[in-house]
C-alpha cells in the first residue's frame, strides 16, 4: 500500500489560475522537470502522474496563509496604517471626550499646526467663540450614544492665520475592547465652496457700486422690522434720499465721475447713520435708511446730519445736495402722515410714503 507523506512546504504553491501544482511543492528543487520522487522501498508505484487538484479560493488571504491568520491580520493592520497616513482627507483619532490621540499628515497640512500642538487637546479651542456652542451641541448626541455619526460644518483657526471652512464627519467606534472606544474624525476643507457661496450671497443682497444693501434686501429688513415694531409698540422710520443735480454730474463730467460721487455719498451715508440702522442704495441716485424704534422727530436729527458733509466737494461747479423724506409708523395715535393707530402697512407702502415726502421737500425747495 502506497502512503503519501505530507511534507513541510518551504515555498508557496505555484498558482495557475485557480490550480495549485502540488507536484511542484513535493519535488522541491526538481519541480518543473516532470520527474517525481521515487517510490518508497517495498511500495507499489503507479507510473502515471497524479492529477492536479483544485485549490480553495484564496481571494480573502495572501498565498500560503489561511483566512483570519496572523499574517493576514498583520497585512490588514499595515493597510490601515497606510490608509491613515496617506488619506487625502484630514483624519484624527480622538478619545470619546474629544481629546486628540493621533493625527495624519493631511490634518497638520490643513490646520498648519505640528502634531505636538494638536495631541492631548480637543479641537474646540480652534473654533471661533460664536461657533463653539454649536459644535458641542452637534456632538452631544454622539457622546450620549444616540447616534454613531455626526456631520456638521464649522470654521477652524489655522497656524498661518486665515480660518478654513471645514465639513467635519465624526464616527464613534464602540464595538471594540473595553477602554478602547474612540472617535474617528474626518475634516474636509470646504473653504472654496463657502467663499463662492458667500460671494454670491453678498452680490444678491448688496449694491455693487457702494457696498450698501440693495433694494430687495432693504425691503426684506423692513418687512421684518414692521411687525417687530408693532409687537413692541415702537415706531419705525424710513428715510428716502435723492441727490440733487446728479444728472448734471453725468452730463458734464461723465458717468465715471457720477459713479465716484455715488460712492462718496454711500460712504457719507454710512458715517451718518447709527450702527443699528440699515442703509441701502435703491437704484440710480436714490437711497434709503431704516431706523427702528425711532420717531419722526428723532429721524429728523439723522436727516440734519445727512444734509451736511463734504461728500460733493469734488464738484464745486455744481449745486449738489440731497433731498430727504420721512415716513414713520405710529407707536400710538396717528402719525403726521395720517396712518391709523396700529396700521403700520407694508414695507412698500411705508417706502412709498417716504418717497412722496421726499418729493414734497423738493417741491418746497423749488427743485
Amino acid at each position: 500500500m502506497y502512503i503519501r507523506a505530507n511534507r513541510l512546504r518551504t515555498h508557496p504553491p505555484t498558482l495557475h489560475g485557480d490550480v495549485v501544482d502540488d507536484d511542484a511543492v513535493l519535488d522541491g528543487p526538481g519541480r518543473g522537470t516532470g520527474r517525481r520522487a521515487g517510490p518508497r522501498a517495498g511500495a507499489d508505484h503507479d507510473s502515471k502522474r497524479a492529477p492536479r487538484r483544485r485549490s480553495r479560493p484564496e481571494s480573502q488571504s495572501a498565498p500560503g496563509s489561511a483566512p483570519g491568520s496572523a499574517s493576514e491580520s498583520a497585512g490588514l493592520a499595515e493597510d490601515a496604517v497606510s490608509a491613515f497616513l496617506h488619506a487625502p482627507l484630514a483624519v484624527a483619532v480622538c478619545h470619546p471626550d474629544g481629546t486628540v490621540l493621533r493625527v495624519n499628515p493631511a490634518m497638520t497640512a490643513l490646520l498648519g499646526y505640528p502634531p505636538q500642538d494638536l495631541l492631548g487637546r480637543d479641537l474646540f479651542r480652534l473654533l471661533p467663540d460664536d461657533l463653539v456652542a454649536a459644535a458641542k451641541a452637534a456632538y452631544a448626541a454622539l457622546r450620549r450614544g444616540d447616534v454613531d455619526t455626526v456631520v456638521h460644518e464649522t470654521r477652524f483657526a489655522t497656524a498661518t492665520g486665515p480660518r478654513r471652512d471645514v465639513r467635519v464627519t465624526t464616527s464613534a467606534v464602540r464595538d471594540t475592547a473595553p477602554g478602547r472606544e474612540h472617535l474617528i474624525m474626518h475634516l474636509e476643507d470646504i473653504t472654496d465652496r463657502e467663499d463662492l457661496r458667500r460671494r454670491l450671497q453678498y452680490e444678491a443682497s448688496h449694491d455693487s457700486l457702494t457696498g450698501l444693501w440693495n433694494r430687495a434686501r432693504f425691503l426684506e429688513e423692513l418687512d421684518r422690522a414692521l411687525p417687530r415694531g408693532e409687537r413692541h409698540d415702537q415706531p419705525v422710520s424710513v428715510l428716502y434720499l435723492d441727490l440733487d443735480n446728479f444728472k448734471a454730474v453725468n452730463d458734464r463730467h461723465g458717468h465715471a465721475a457720477g459713479d465716484r460721487l455715488l460712492q462718496s455719498f454711500g460712504d457719507h451715508l454710512r458715517d451718518c447713520v447709527r450702527p443699528e440702522d440699515t442703509a441701502a442704495r435703491l437704484g440710480g441716485d436714490e437711497f434709503a435708511v431704516l431706523c427702528e424704534n425711532t420717531t419722526a422727530a428723532q429721524a429728523a436729527v439723522v436727516v440734519e446730519r445727512l444734509t451736511g458733509g463734504t461728500w460733493a466737494s469734488a464738484f464745486t461747479d455744481l449745486a449738489l445736495g440731497v433731498a430727504i423724506g420721512i415716513a414713520t409708523t405710529p407707536a400710538a395715535g396717528t402719525d403726521t402722515h395720517g396712518a391709523a393707530d396700529g396700521d403700520h402697512g407694508s414695507a412698500e407702502t411705508l417706502l412709498h410714503r417716504a418717497d412722496g415726502d421726499m418729493y414734497a421737500v423738493k417741491a418746497r425747495r423749488g427743485g
